[in-house]
């Protein structure tokens, strides 16, 4: 049955670029077989309905539903037409076209087989065990409210706890906030959730307690006032078992990536480096200028 779609502009243009493929194969120019069962035929071409399958499961679409199936459809729709005006035009020939298509392929068979490396890891229930009890232990038994003052340099940190001996925390909070270089409270926050200075800090402090020290992490000098301190109950094993099994075959997926990097032979032709090196800011900035601090990191 032939249908007809009215085509919007697609925003998402880099996918119906790297279906084009270069605009150099023949009139399919998939890489799938050319045997593959069709859902439809777009200008005598034929689209298989692995890669409608596929497109819905990216977009979290349900092809049972009319409305939801007919949008991945006309979307996929619209790349094959977009194909197949990349081919008409010859756009294949301007070599800033070639290089966007290349990059979207590239970068989509990075993604598939990093996908393929998770899909092939074994992660078995006794691993994903031993990695929750460290888990568990990491997290401790305690949950802390806190209040900080984040100051640059260490003589304000030191002023500010100074003044804390002598004066409620609010007070002080209230006085040093807009100096500060972040001035923000904290609920339910688990030292293993911080940096290890400001986590076992926090671990020496009680309820009411003013750290009398500031703490120096690499996010600059910490005024830390613990208000309440709660018991922290973990989740049970079954609740976290998967998001756990996740975690695990994203590091095995990524030790393979470092494995396959640290045995790769890469040479630089002098002259890449040459033109590199012509790029660079003649005055070095450093990376965290301008940097929002935000943390703790749950």
């Amino acid at each position: 049955m032939t249908r007809k779609f009215h085509t919007s502009l697609l925003l998402a243009c880099s996918a119906a670029l790297a279906l084009a493929a270069c605009g150099e194969r023949a009139s399919n120019s998939s890489a799938l077989p050319g045997d593959l069962p069709a859902f439809e035929t777009v200008n005598g071409q034929a689209v298989p309905q692995m890669l409608l399958d596929l497109l819905a499961k990216e977009r979290n679409l349900d092809l049972a539903q009319p409305e939801q199936r007919a949008r991945a459809v006309l979307e996929l729709t619209d790349y094959i037409l977009l194909e197949q005006a990349a081919k008409a035009g010859d756009y294949a020939k301007d070599p800033n076209f070639s290089a966007e298509v290349e990059i979207n392929r590239l970068r989509g068979i990075a993604n598939a087989t990093m996908g393929k490396f998770r899909d092939s890891a074994q992660v078995d229930d006794s691993v994903l065990m031993t990695e929750y009890q460290q888990q568990i232990a990491k997290a401790g038994t305690s949950e802390y409210d806190f209040s900080q003052l984040l100051f640059d340099k260490e003589d304000d940190a030191i002023k500010a706890a100074g003044e804390a001996l002598s004066k409620p925390f609010n007070e002080v909070y209230d006085a040093w906030s807009k100096r500060a270089k972040q001035a923000r409270a904290f609920q339910r926050v688990r030292p293993g959730q911080l940096p290890e200075a400001l986590g076992k800090a926090l671990q020496a402090l009680k309820s009411g307690q003013t750290s009398v020290v500031p703490v120096k992490t690499e996010f600059g000098w910490h005024v830390i006032h613990v208000g309440a301190i709660s018991p922290f109950v973990p989740p049970k094993f079954e609740d976290l078992k998967e998001s756990i099994r996740e975690t695990l075959l994203t590091q095995l997926s990524q030790q393979r990536l470092q494995k396959l990097r640290s045995e790769a032979s890469v040479s630089t032709p002098e002259s890449a480096v040459k033109a590199a090196d012509a790029a660079k800011p003649s005055n070095s900035q450093s990376d965290s200028a301008g940097k929002p601090v935000d943390q703790p990191a749950n």
